[in-house]
């Protein structure tokens, strides 16, 4: 046991002269400085582009008739063979319904009765009958091409002479009654092109233009109307149904564009900038001015030119003079 302890100090001795005796500057707590290597972040960016761009004001509505047609009973009698409903279309001259009048009505009843009182003398009355009615049923003709609004009687009801039957709507002169706020009014003209939508054709895009702007204002709903005519195919032709509108108050052809999501606004200063990504490899914060912008995109009327890169990712992580890599996408 006494020689292992004199070996194992022997040991230890030589470990901590062997130590002692390293060179200057081979341990990490001698070492020196070392140089800093400058940060690079990568990042996303995309070229500025020149698109059309335009401007829109968004307003709500509802679809309305321009032309009622009232379809009417072309006699007194009652309604028989009704062949229509709401909302059906209808072609000029198609036979819709048929109304037998009171005075067959009367001769058919009477026939009826002298048959059960003497029918050997019936068939007499029943020719004569016969050769002064005619075809008793009388037919009820759509006047021109329409969509049924609404069905005014039923089956078997009895009517008078010229009474309603149906209101019949023309499919043509279904347009956009638009509420517009009255601080837009000034936007608003005739001409301006504008697309309807509506939850009735949900994906449904109408091409419809302003007809006119109305000089009547609605101190209820601080709101002055505007019509809209549908203009090509397709086109609602329901009256009455809610309806979406983007007027295109002004257009650009060849807008300057970058991505919304490399636009900044600055919370300080106010005003807006981009962070551009320079040749020499670094992030240059560059003040910019807007014009309009939709969900994806930005018009820049000051401070940039097509073919710049712009930063659009990296959010508040970015700052002026930022070493960075950028990965460019493609439009």
């Amino acid at each position: 046991m006494k020689s292992f302890a004199m070996i194992a100090a022997a040991t230890l001795a030589g470990a901590i002269a062997i130590g002692g005796c390293r060179p200057a500057g081979t341990g990490d707590e001698d070492s020196g400085p070392v140089d800093a290597v400058p940060a690079t972040m990568t990042v996303a960016g995309a070229r500025v582009s020149i698109a059309p761009m335009q401007s829109e004001l968004r307003l709500l509505g509802v679809t309305a008739a321009r032309r009622h047609i009232t379809l009417r009973a072309p006699t007194a009698g009652r309604v028989v063979e009704i062949d229509f409903n709401s909302g059906d279309r209808v072609r000029r001259g198609e036979v819709v319904a048929r109304i037998i009048n009171r005075e067959s009505e009367a001769a058919q009843a009477g026939l009826a009765v002298a048959r059960r009182l003497d029918p050997e003398h019936a068939s007499e009355l029943e020719k004569s009958v016969d050769r002064h009615a005619g075809n008793a049923a009388i037919a009820v003709t759509a006047p021109e091409d329409a969509i049924v609004a609404q069905r005014l009687v039923s089956g078997g009801q009895m009517v008078a002479e010229l009474d309603p039957l149906a209101d019949l709507i023309d499919p043509a002169s279904i347009f956009v009654d638009a509420a517009v706020p009255i601080d837009s009014v000034r936007l608003v003209r005739p001409g301006m092109d504008a697309i309807v939508t509506s939850q009735i054709r949900p994906g449904t895009e109408f091409h419809a233009r302003v007809a006119a702007v109305s000089p009547a204002f609605d101190p209820g709903s601080a709101t002055i109307p505007a019509r809209l005519e549908f203009i090509g195919e397709p086109r609602i032709d329901q009256a009455g149904a809610a309806a979406e509108v983007r007027v295109v108050t002004e257009s650009w052809p060849g807008a300057i564009v970058v991505p919304a999501a490399a636009l900044f606004q600055d919370a300080e200063h106010g005003g807006f900038y981009v962070f551009v990504a320079g040749a020499d490899g670094l992030a240059h914060r560059t003040p910019v001015e807007i014009g309009v912008h939709d969900p994806g995109h930005v018009q820049i009327t000051r401070g940039l030119a097509a073919g710049q890169v712009v930063i659009t990712s990296g959010g508040y992580a970015l700052s002026d003079g930022l070493r960075v890599r950028v990965a460019i996408a493609q439009n």
